[in-house]
């Protein structure tokens, strides 16, 4: 996986996270924007221009059928919002697992 894929699977699972968050009432993503905006940066930002990666937020309709559907069972089954991020993470791993098995390396 090159960095460029890295870093775009870390912001759509990011983008998901912060979405089952605010579905779930836990928060905002105007509360999140405010907590990372707090913290100074440690190392200088990287000047990448805004078209090199897609908005997070603007989902296409079948992404937030998606997330609509994940939200239904996670709320059918009762999960926290702990257990809830802990099997979205679980998840992630299994897709990236799915992807590498695909390009033929599992390490």
């Amino acid at each position: 996986m090159t960095i460029e894929e890295a870093t775009i699977s870390n912001m759509w699972e990011i983008a998901a996270i912060v979405e089952v968050l605010e579905r779930k009432g836990l928060c905002a993503k105007q509360d999140l924007h405010d907590i990372t905006t707090e913290f100074p940066p440690q190392e200088p930002r990287a000047s990448i221009p805004e078209t090199a990666f897609p908005e997070p937020y603007l989902l296409i309709e079948t992404e937030n059928t998606i997330i609509d559907d994940i939200l239904e069972l996670l709320n059918k089954h009762g999960l926290t919002s702990h257990q809830s991020m802990n099997l979205l993470e679980r998840w992630g791993g299994i897709i990236e697992m799915g992807h590498l098995v695909a390009r033929g390396t599992t390490h």
